[in-house]
């Protein structure tokens, strides 16, 4: 109903002011997250895994994001599939229980990098040149202690939590 009324509002405003608007430029945004088929990998216990199974479908079949469990070592096997699915574009997200280090021990095995972080999303970059996207995942929105650099500091905001980084 509001779309058909924004587009009856754009048609006028184009007559009106003479601006040509294509359907490209009009999105249809109903603040919803975008939609996402998840399948961990290794476990079921990180946080970014516990949160996302509340939201989204959970499927060995049709998935777009692969959550990879790292508080249990992979076997290589396991590493050789997960770097297949990221080089074909599938988002891989290498998640832990919340306050633990292992995700970064799982990057650098997977993707060849890492970043000091809880939980890590990792997609293959659409530009031109290459690389990845690379997210970091906090457990909650202040820092956590695997992310704090010294224990004098107060705790910072952290805008990549879950909800942030999924607009959830």
């Amino acid at each position: 109903m509001f779309i058909i009324f924004f587009r009856q509002f754009l048609f006028l405003f184009s007559i009106t002011f003479g601006v040509t608007i294509f359907a490209e430029d009009v999105t249809d945004y109903d603040a919803k997250p975008a939609q996402k088929v998840i399948y961990p990998v290794n476990g079921q216990t990180g946080f970014v895994f516990n949160k996302l199974n509340q939201v989204f479908k959970s499927s060995t079949q049709g998935y777009n994001t692969i959550i990879v469990d790292s508080s249990t070592a992979l076997s290589a096997a396991q590493i050789t599939e997960i770097q297949k699915y990221l080089e074909q574009g599938i988002t891989i997200i290498i998640d832990a229980k919340a306050g633990m280090g292992t995700a970064q021990a799982v990057a650098q095995k997977i993707a060849g990098f890492s970043i000091n972080s809880e939980a890590i999303m990792i997609k293959k970059s659409a530009d031109s040149l290459g690389g990845y996207d690379v997210t970091p995942i906090a457990s909650n929105a202040y820092g956590s202690k695997v992310a704090a650099t010294d224990s004098t500091s107060t705790a910072e905001h952290v805008s990549n939590t879950i909800d942030d980084v999924f607009g959830l």
